[in-house]
């Protein structure tokens, strides 16, 4: 997950795949409700193509590399019950 203050939010829209990142994050919101939706999964596969071209956090096999599939995502809601 990409962590910024109010400061780096021009910084961090400049990144390529920054925008496809917040839409991804932003679809997860309701996860917990919803379940795994179409969008989440088109949203996801957009964010991982973005961040797959950027080489950001050195590729899926490394521990660095941010995007959560949205089954893990959804799984995480009933392994953490405090956060629905």
């Amino acid at each position: 997950m990409l962590v910024a203050g109010p400061g780096d939010a021009i910084a961090l829209q400049n990144e390529p795949f920054q925008g496809a990142l917040q839409r991804y994050f932003k679809a997860l919101e309701d996860i917990c409700r919803t379940g795994v939706t179409s969008d989440i999964v088109k949203r996801y596969e957009d964010a991982r193509q973005a961040v797959d071209a950027a080489g950001y956090g050195g590729g899926r096999d490394n521990n660095f590399w941010g995007v959560k599939p949205p089954e893990r995502a959804h799984n995480e809601c009933f392994q953490s019950p405090g956060l629905l």
